[in-house]
């Protein structure tokens, strides 16, 4: 069933995209396709490698999950920050609330706007930045008051200087598994046995950058990204060494 619905998805955003490289051509100017998760942005990646169209993929700042696809006729320069239709949108509210990832994501799509419409979402102590297509913007903008039980207050920023220079924040992972294989890597991660973790995995509550991961004997590759409901998402970043012990010592990076 999975499959039948990653290739579904697949064919949507394949059609999607060769609809964006006919107007590019067409109208000879840049044309934009997004929000996109890693998935799409999977899908795209390899269907431009052929493409004699030059692209760039940006969410509004460095490293973002939810970007958008930009293609340009222009071989005189590549598209700039600038030319994407972004826009950020700052929530303040006090620093004693701790509204989460999830009650800003709700609040948004409560008011209607559909996902595609809503990049990164990045919470701070006293903000979150939200980083949005323009009609969702002025929504946001006129109607976000609440997010989980904490009230905000939404503006603007004139400048997008901080949003720019800001990196995603992790935390270190490190440890020791027996194996890369894909139900250990969970075990680890989630701090679970061995066979609740490929119960997790057999129903769909572990993703592989961005697909539903499927079978536990896959072998996890470097700078993968994975996804557990419940745990959080993770990058698999170095592989070091080998314990003393024989496993296989790891790091991984988990998004905050």
């Amino acid at each position: 069933m999975a499959y039948t619905s990653n290739l579904e998805g697949e064919e949507r955003i394949l059609s999607r995209l060769a609809d964006l490289q006919s107007q590019c051509d067409r109208q000879n100017r840049p044309c934009f396709l997004g929000f996109l998760d890693e998935f799409q942005q999977k899908v795209c990646r390899n269907a431009l490698g052929k493409s004699t169209l030059s692209y760039r993929f940006f969410g509004g700042y460095e490293d973002a999950e939810r970007v958008f696809l930009g293609l340009s006729p222009w071989e005189d320069r590549g598209l700039e920050d600038g030319d994407f239709p972004i826009r950020r949108v700052e929530a303040a509210y006090r620093r004693q609330d701790k509204p989460g990832h999830r009650d800003f994501l709700g609040a948004v799509l409560a008011l209607g706007l559909r996902r595609e419409a809503v990049g990164d979402i990045l919470v701070e102590e006293g903000k979150a930045s939200l980083f949005l297509t323009g009609t969702a913007a002025d929504v946001v903008l006129t109607q976000l008051v609440q997010a989980g039980r904490t009230g905000v207050v939404c503006h603007e920023p004139l400048s997008w200087s901080t949003a720019a220079e800001r990196q995603r924040r992790f935390t270190e992972v490190e440890g020791s598994v027996s194996s890369l294989r894909l139900d250990c890597v969970v075990a680890f991660l989630g701090d679970l046995s061995r066979s609740a973790a490929a119960e997790l995995i057999a129903r769909g509550q572990v993703f592989i950058d961005g697909q539903p991961a499927g079978n536990g004997a896959r072998v996890l590759l470097l700078k993968e990204k994975i996804s557990i409901r419940g745990t959080g998402k993770f990058i698999y970043d170095q592989q070091p060494g080998v314990s003393k012990k024989g496993k296989l010592r790891v790091r991984f990076l988990k998004y905050s």
